[in-house]
């Protein structure tokens, strides 16, 4: 478990870091302008305009724990799917090996989708693509 989130914690870090950096400077002299507090020029200001690099940390983190997750269970692991993976393959079980991959592919694409549609509930100010 201390692996996955090792290996999880740097994109999200590091795009969050990026990202508050990067808040619009116009729109923060603005805000400094008009008397805001430091924890309300955040909360109005620096976290909406970061919303969207942050939760490409967290999309990239959750691709990211799957890999890890299923690299770890197929090196020291007695179940799970990149268990199933690796013992279908040494067993030539091709149906099951499969299915684990398509499983795992699932489980990723459905994780992916949960987070956009969170992501999309967050920043409701942003125009769509």
């Amino acid at each position: 478990m201390s692996i996955v989130v090792y290996a999880c914690v740097w994109p999200v870090l590091l795009n969050t870091i990026s990202a508050v950096g990067n808040a619009d400077p116009t729109l923060v002299r603005l805000a400094r302008s008009m008397d805001l507090s430091t924890p309300r020029l955040f909360q109005k200001v620096i976290l909406p305009s970061s919303v969207p690099a942050i939760f490409t940390g967290i999309r990239l983190a959750g691709a990211v724990s799957i890999l890890v997750l299923v690299a770890a269970e197929m090196i020291g692991a007695k179940a799970g799917l990149g268990y199933l993976i690796n013992a279908s393959q040494y067993n030539f079980a091709i149906p099951q090996m499969y299915a684990g991959i398509i499983t795992i592919s699932a489980v990723g694409v459905a994780f992916n989708q949960l987070l956009v549609t969170i992501e999309r509930r967050l920043s409701t100010w942003r125009v769509p693509a």
